[in-house]
């Protein structure tokens, strides 16, 4: 490694735990903690009522906020050697947008992707986590957004299996830019990272081993 910082991200469909994980791994090792903006999206309530509506919309309203996000951690945090932990990964621009933008708007999307995402930092580590289908709702339900209510179980399923597909080491969607993390898949179904010491030390440890093989330090 050199004297950047380390950059992990925490990936996977919506209610899988990203944020828990995140402010979790944040406490545990004193990293710079990046959070998504999400309530602030003012399209994301009509989208999830209209997806075929809102969807460029909202995808380019995330784009560009996460684009500035990811421009103002290389500048403040990771070049000046400090580490940080995302509850996102870029990527997941390409993988909501290839759900719900038509093949033109998608084609022209990803256009503009490639040309803004290619400069920006990408982490050295991605712990992607995945559920079943019935987790997620389960859990979405428990968190209780008001813009999730109506949330759409096939909508969740098929956005899962996006997931699997663009993690997936031989697919043709898996594209980090450039530069291929260290990606810790875990199946967190039956996982209680919040309330459950066991199950938060044998994710720690996993992120310990892969930060060790980068030559990185565990805390600032």
């Amino acid at each position: 490694m050199n004297d950047r910082g380390i950059f992990i991200a925490i990936e996977g469909p919506i209610g899988v735990g990203k944020t828990t994980l995140a402010t979790i791994l944040n406490q545990h090792f004193n990293y710079t903690l990046l959070r998504e903006i999400v309530e602030e999206n003012p399209f994301l309530s009509k989208f999830y009522t209209d997806i075929k509506e809102y969807a460029l919309q909202t995808e380019a309203f995330f784009l560009f906020n996460r684009i500035k996000q990811l421009e103002d951690i290389e500048k403040y945090t990771l070049s000046k050697s400090q580490n940080v932990v995302s509850d996102y990964h870029i990527v997941k621009n390409l993988i909501f947008a290839g759900l719900t933008l038509d093949n033109m708007q998608f084609h022209r999307y990803k256009q503009m992707y490639n040309t803004f995402v290619t400069d920006l930092p990408q982490p050295d580590i991605i712990v992607y986590l995945n559920s079943d289908t019935d987790v997620l709702m389960r859990r979405i339900a428990m968190r209780d957004r008001s813009f999730e209510r109506q949330m759409d179980r096939n909508y969740i399923h098929e956005l899962s299996l996006e997931y699997k597909y663009y993690f997936n080491p031989l697919s043709i969607k898996h594209n980090f830019m450039g530069k291929e993390p260290i990606i810790i898949e875990i199946d967190n179904s039956n996982l209680d990272f919040l309330n459950n010491e066991n199950d938060r030390q044998f994710i720690i440890n996993k992120i310990e081993e892969a930060m060790t093989s980068l030559g990185g330090q565990h805390n600032v």
